[in-house]
């Protein structure tokens, strides 16, 4: 069930009030474990007969007397029954004679209510639908009908009188029913900027032998945009309109959901919900799939009609939100709930060793309760015009360009982030991200008998050719003078290595000497080499390793232990990928053992990439971490590897949650483009928009790209690097790996080519914009340059880049991108006209 603030608690009377500083807090009762109502549960008889005394005389007035004493059942001694049934002489009618009630019966019914032995009364015994009924007759007949407000009050008032006369007579229970009783605090704050609502969990009280409180949405309605509107046109015609304006929804790089969309597409109905930060694996349910996750803990809606909107940021329990954009009833809106107990559903033959599906479904819930704060920071946004109004100043404009700048603005105000000083950035050459592998486990013989061996993919000695080959070519033209390479797969066993509370370089990439003769030379040439190291799962461990599942792994609901899985489009179905999630309760010891095992290594860099994108629970009922635990632990783990002034390392993650971007130097795999599910608008690079000049970061990885011309112009409009995974040699052993047989395109001889002239292209659009922000974004129209035909709105993007000047963004450098398959004709901001190529691009100066 949900209960509502407003109906299960306002409405009847139930909160609370008081002033904190610039705010309120409201202690909010939802439902009522003993609510006085109306028609008494117990009630004398000689009570309510002087209550039904005062209906009307007639057939009908002794109808419904008749009527309503059915509601009861009379419980006295078989004496007073007689005397009863002589004053009361209805009672023969209705009831049975109790004058010839067994002795037995009355003294069960003495037992339970003590009170019959002296005092005769009556009892609902099964409240029912002739309840309300009974309910409307007493304002009908007996306390004024048709002004409902004054009968309430005259007969709450007789209540009040009834309730003193049965407490003196032992009669305490006033109530209908025993209902559920949920009782919880919240605060509201005004700030200079709009509002902070904050849901303090651990102030949450209610039955928790009976119930489970599953989740808690925060002003689900607040800023809500009309989905219908009522226009009057001329005299006669009226007409149902929309607002328009839409909901931003953190969805990868970032999507759009236009309110006239869906009013043009005959008023469709849409719900998203997704989880903040991706799956938890912990669950035996994973929901997103083949989709984006959400990286950042914002959400936002512009109405363009009413030009109000706002821009949220989720401040506390983020890592147990849930957004939603709900286009579903008479409003548009978009809010986050948070699920502050752990639930999952699993099917019974997973405990079975056959793994077939069955049709039995398990539901499991957790004791444990998330106890902290759910707080979301509302920023309000608002238009030019009645910015300059109001004689103000500052404020964010009523977009997704306005949320992006504040977003910004309030992570730099927290030091969450700060801008790339321009003595670190290359002027020349924008970075170029090389992810190496390392060696693959095989099958061999030896003497006929089959062996398992590890054989190398790339070595470092490769590392150091690769370097040469790309930053000093034979033609000055193909230099590529800034790469930093991920080894992924060198230490441990290759590309399923041995979990790391050791490191142990392999021997077929070169072993010690080999690393170490490389970090020397990416010293003493300047180029950057990131170790990768896996740290959320667990893909083997080696001996007298310090680490086993029982002690270190994550566990589910049930106390199993727990894999990461993956989404195969074929199937429909998530698979295991063989990694054993790892509690993060276990980080800290975990990074003690690991560092003293890189001690003797140089480590400026190092890639620790599922910490910024993979987030478990661990349900061990012995150590208990819900998600938000688990983000605090990561945090601490990732503030340890980064470490503190000359020992300080830089660290490389995927996607960027928005927890791991305070230490992070570099992203991975980072949102270039939303799930562009068809019932949203646009997709927009709102991650980019937020990041770029602050942290350098790539999308997907370019050689696995399925279209790569469209992945070329996504890197423009989010600002993002160039990403390629190569092998120099023995790339063909990868099809035998089922884990890795989707690297079919990593082989370096067959890509250097395209890595040389791809980068080419790329450099010389983007390295003069390196560490600017991204000041301005548009869908404009276009016109086709062939026929003349109009092309959608959203074929054609502007993006510009520029520096913050004096507190103003200066937009100085501009990208027109085609991403339609025609050629396009379409007019600059700065009022040039040009032509547009088939997924092309043109750079301007604005």
């Amino acid at each position: 069930k949900t209960m509502h603030s407003y109906n299960d608690c306002f409405e009847v009377g139930q909160a609370s009030i008081k002033q904190v500083a610039n705010g309120i807090e409201v202690t909010y009762m939802l439902g009522a474990q003993k609510q006085r109502a109306l028609i008494p549960n117990k009630i004398s008889v000689d009570d309510m007969e002087a209550l039904l005394a005062r209906f009307p005389e007639g057939a009908s007035g002794e109808r419904v007397k008749s009527y309503i004493r059915k509601l009861y059942n009379v419980y006295c001694t078989v004496e007073a029954g007689k005397e009863l049934v002589k004053k009361y002489p209805a009672l023969r009618k209705d009831f049975l004679l109790l004058a010839n009630q067994p002795k037995e019966m009355a003294a069960q019914a003495i037992k339970e209510y003590p009170i019959a032995a002296t005092t005769p009364i009556y009892v609902i015994t099964n409240v029912n639908a002739d309840y309300t009924s009974a309910e409307n007759h007493l304002f009908q007949y007996v306390f004024g009908g048709v002004d409902k407000e004054a009968a309430t009050k005259e007969l709450e008032k007789f209540i009040d009188d009834t309730y003193k006369k049965v407490q003196e007579k032992g009669i305490d229970d006033f109530s209908t029913e025993e209902r559920p009783k949920f009782e919880i605090k919240a605060t509201y704050k005004v700030t200079n900027s709009g509002l902070v609502a904050t849901v303090d969990a651990g102030s949450l009280k209610y039955d928790t032998s009976k119930y489970r409180v599953n989740s808690i949405s925060i002003l689900p309605y607040f800023s809500a945009a009309n989905a219908t509107r009522q226009e009057k046109i001329g005299e006669d015609n009226v007409i149902t309109t929309t607002d328009y304006g839409y909901t931003f929804i953190p969805d990868g790089s970032g999507a759009l959901v236009r309110f006239e969309d869906l009013f043009a597409d005959n008023n469709k109905q849409v719900k998203f919900e997704n989880d903040m930060y991706g799956n938890d694996y912990a669950y035996y349910q994973v929901k997103i799939k083949n989709a984006e996750s959400m990286t950042m803990p914002v959400f936002g809606l512009a109405n363009a009609t009413d030009k109000t909107g706002f821009f949220a940021v989720i401040e506390d329990g983020d890592a147990l939100a849930v957004i939603t954009s709900n286009h579903t009833t008479a409003y548009h809106s978009i809010y986050s709930t948070f699920k502050i107990t752990p639930a999952d559903v699993y099917d019974l033959a997973d405990s079975f060793s056959g793994g077939s599906t069955s049709s039995n479904k398990i539901s499991i819930t957790a004791a444990n309760i998330y106890k902290g704060k759910c707080q979301v920071n509302y920023f309000l946004l608002t238009e030019e015009e009645d910015a300059e109004a109001a004689g103000v100043e500052s404020y964010y404009e009523n977009s997704y360009i306005g949320m992006a700048q504040c977003y910004r603005d309030y992570l730099e105000a927290k030091k969450a982030i700060s801008k790339i000083p321009d003595s670190l950035i290359n002027k020349e050459y924008t970075k170029l991200f090389l992810e190496a592998f390392g060696s693959i486990e095989v099958e061999d013989k030896f003497l006929t008998f089959p062996i398992t061996v590890n054989k190398e993919l790339t070595t470092f000695a490769d590392i150091k050719s690769i370097y040469k080959e790309l930053y000093a070519p034979k033609d000055p033209d193909n230099k590529i003078g800034n790469i930093a390479f991920i080894l992924n797969g060198f230490a441990n066993g290759g590309l399923s290595s041995e979990y790391p509370t050791f490191v142990d370089w392999d021997s077929e990439v070169g072993g010690d000497d080999g690393f170490n003769d490389l970090m020397n030379h990416a010293n003493k040439n300047g180029y950057e080499v990131y170790p990768d190291i896996e740290f959320s799962y667990s893909y083997g461990t080696g001996w007298f390793s310090d680490f086993s599942n029982d002690d270190n792994a994550a566990r589910t609901l049930d106390n199993r232990y727990t894999t990461k899985r993956t989404y195969y489009a074929a199937t429909q179905t998530f698979e295991r990928t063989g990694g054993v999630a790892v509690s993060t309760g276990s980080f800290e010891y975990i990074y003690e053992l690991f560092f003293e095992s890189i001690e003797e290594y140089d480590f400026k860099y190092l890639s620790v990439r599922s910490l910024g994108s993979d987030l478990n629970s661990d349900f061990d009922e012995d150590e208990y971490y819900d998600r938000e635990a688990s983000k605090d632990n990561v945090i601490t783990m990732l503030n340890l590897l980064k470490g503190k002034g000359k020992n300080q390392r830089k660290l490389l993650v995927n996607a960027g949650n928005a927890y791991a971007m305070p230490y992070a130097s570099a992203v991975l795999a980072a949102p270039t483009d939303s799930s562009r599910r068809s019932e949203m608008s646009e997709s927009i690079p709102f991650y980019g928009m937020v990041y770029h000049g602050y942290v350098e970061y790539a999308g997907s990885a370019f050689n696995m790209e399925g279209d790569t011309e469209y992945a070329f112009l996504k890197a423009i409009e989010n600002g993002a690097c160039l990403y390629f995974t190569i092998a120099k040699q023995n790339e063909e052993l990868l099809k035998f790996d089922p884990d890795y047989n989707k690297y079919y395109s990593v082989s370096y001889s067959n890509l250097k080519n395209t890595i040389v002239s791809t980068y080419k292209d790329y450099n010389r659009l983007m390295a003069d914009v390196q560490n600017m922000y991204i000041v301005d974004h548009q869908f404009v129209g276009a016109t086709r340059k062939e026929d003349g035909g109009k092309v959608d709105k959203s074929q054609v993007v502007l993006v510009e880049y520029g520096d913050k000047v004096d507190g103003e963004y200066v937009s100085r450098v501009g990208f027109a991108l085609n991403y339609s398959v025609y050629k396009v004709e379409v007019e600059l901001p700065n009022g040039e006209s040009v032509t547009v190529a088939p997924l092309g691009y043109v750079k301007y100066y604005k």
